[in-house]
């Protein structure tokens, strides 16, 4: 008997306006219950595969007002029935937008996030706090390990692939904003506590 797939979409929203053009990513959660039983972790084992489906940048100087409209046509090209959650960088100006993306209905649970320079995962009453770091150290560790897939006929995808190139490379010139859309996205699917490095879960 074949094993019933598991799905979810985490999408990842990056804020920018002037400077920097605000991201999207769509990355989907495909899990398969292998019907084994884990005596180390004491659970059943379960196979998990992380697929990016979308990723965009918005136009320069976007307006944050239209975000949550641009946003809802994204989540209405998602499988209908399948559980969304979206991360979304709630950083300086990033706090009124969560709040219009609240009153938006999109139909999926809202993590918002501060990225700061700090070293450690926090809280405040309106976000999480995590550092820029960890943010990439997350991604890079789903990339490292095959976890997450960029398949080839995902439009920009080659651009994302530049961008993580260049990616704190001394004077590369390509942006980080869809590279930080993914990074949040993966992020609301699996941060560095599921991984051991990090004391405290985000979420």
């Amino acid at each position: 008997m074949q094993a019933e797939l598991r799905r979810e979409f985490f999408v990842g929203l990056d804020l920018g306006l002037r400077r920097d053009p605000s991201a999207v990513a769509v990355v989907e959660r495909v899990a398969r219950d292998l019907k084994k039983y884990d005596p180390v972790r004491m659970c059943q084992m379960m196979e998990r595969v992380y697929v990016l489906r979308e990723v965009r940048r918005f136009p320069l100087e976007t307006p944050y007002v239209e975000i949550p409209v641009a946003v809802r046509r994204v989540m209405q090209g998602l499988t209908a029935g399948v559980t969304r959650t979206l991360t979304v960088d709630a950083t300086g100006v990033g706090a009124p937008v969560v709040e219009l993306l609240k009153k938006a209905d999109l139909g999926a649970q809202l993590k918002p996030v501060v990225i700061t320079g700090g070293e450690a995962v926090g809280k405040l009453p309106h976000a999480a706090t995590v550092p820029r770091r960890a943010l990439l150290e997350n991604l890079r560790i789903l990339m490292e390990t095959r976890a997450l897939r960029l398949p080839v006929g995902v439009a920009n995808v080659e651009d994302l692939r530049r961008e993580l190139l260049g990616l704190g490379r001394k004077g590369s010139r390509e942006r980080d904003d869809m590279v930080f859309a993914l990074a949040l996205g993966c992020w609301g699917l699996a941060p560095l506590g599921e991984f051991g490095f990090a004391p405290n879960r985000l979420f």
